[in-house]
């Protein structure tokens, strides 16, 4: 008898443990704790379900990242071609019109994400109200962006499916790294209104980089990663191919402006056409969107070796009206 309960009661211990992974798969690895991009300890009490995105980057990444049932809110932007990669995916999702913290609040969200600029009151008046809201930052490079989306998957209790999104991106870039690995490096300028561009330390300047092509504003010494040019330094620097900032709705007459610059009439960039609009939801995205913006620009410098996957010729690089905006501009320029 004696043996008999020592046996049941080793079963029952047995059967005891063996419960105790469960319940942590249960439970998800909830509550966590997760330090946020300015390094503020974030703790998390279960799964979130009900997730407001206050960045345009975590509105890309989330869409990709969790059950969309679980995204209450998105900004503005991420309805906005122009800017975002993600526009013709969420026209039917909520969003969130004004990023006041009673707009959120109205919510009731149990996970905000935010800039690490958002405003401290914002941020304070939110966590008064119990309500935990992890900051996004570092993103001036690709590597910064997918240790983003690693922390992002942490967070939401996605771990697998952002680390999926990221051999994804490595798998991109190593296609991309191969077939230009024995071309002859471009020069290429990224150029913004009013002579703004990307040098060093800046997230365009890793994706020309990974292109296959050199950035001529770091090349030419600039240390700032958001310079200001001369035209005295473009016409310098004597790009092979510029890129003029897609997102640019803000500055009317900016791609007619550049074209018809005196000064830019020699560059070897313009004489043979190689200015183009960039698209910036791609180029200029700090998400996993941003190796498609990789993949235009290798496509636009070293079509005859690398040419984007199908599913992305949709998604011209440059924007048909504008393109024959410029060529016209051009041919009217050259006439005078």
């Amino acid at each position: 008898m004696k043996v008999f309960s020592r046996l049941f009661l080793a079963f029952i211990a047995i059967v005891l443990l063996a419960s105790i992974p469960v319940r942590a798969q249960d439970n998800g690895g909830f509550p966590r704790t997760v330090t946020d991009g300015l390094g503020n300890q974030v703790t998390i009490s279960a799964k979130p379900m009900h997730i407001v995105s206050g960045t345009l980057a975590t509105d890309e990444v989330l869409l990709d990242l969790v059950d969309h049932a679980r995204i209450a809110a998105i900004t503005a932007n991420a309805q906005d071609a122009s800017q975002s990669a993600i526009a013709d995916r969420v026209k039917d999702f909520p969003i969130l019109a004004k990023a006041d913290p009673e707009s959120i609040i109205a919510l009731k969200p149990d996970l905000v994400f935010l800039a690490s600029f958002t405003d401290a009151g914002v941020v304070k008046q939110l966590r008064d109200a119990n309500i935990p809201v992890f900051l996004l930052a570092s993103f001036s490079s690709i590597k910064d962006i997918e240790n983003n989306i690693t922390l992002l998957g942490q967070v939401v209790g996605e771990e697998k499916q952002a680390a999926s999104i990221v051999d994804n991106m490595e798998s991109r870039l190593k296609t991309i790294s191969d077939a230009v690995k024995t071309v002859k490096p471009l020069t290429v300028v990224y150029y913004s209104p009013d002579g703004y561009s990307s040098g060093a330390g800046s997230s365009i300047d890793d994706v020309i980089t990974h292109a296959g092509g050199v950035n001529a504003v770091t090349a030419g010494g600039i240390k700032d990663p958001y310079p200001q040019l001369s035209d005295e330094f473009i016409v310098q620097q004597d790009p092979d191919v510029i890129l003029l900032a897609g997102f640019n709705s803000y500055a009317p007459g900016f791609v007619d402006k550049f074209n018809t610059n005196p000064n830019f009439q020699t560059l070897k960039a313009v004489k043979n056409k190689h200015v183009y609009v960039a698209n910036d939801a791609h180029v200029a995205s700090i998400s996993q969107h941003i190796v498609d913006g990789v993949s235009d620009i290798a496509a636009l410098l070293y079509p005859d070796v690398y040419q984007p996957p199908a599913e992305a010729t949709a998604e011209a690089t440059m924007s048909a009206t504008m393109s024959a905006s410029m060529e016209a501009t051009m041919a009217a320029t050259t006439a005078k």
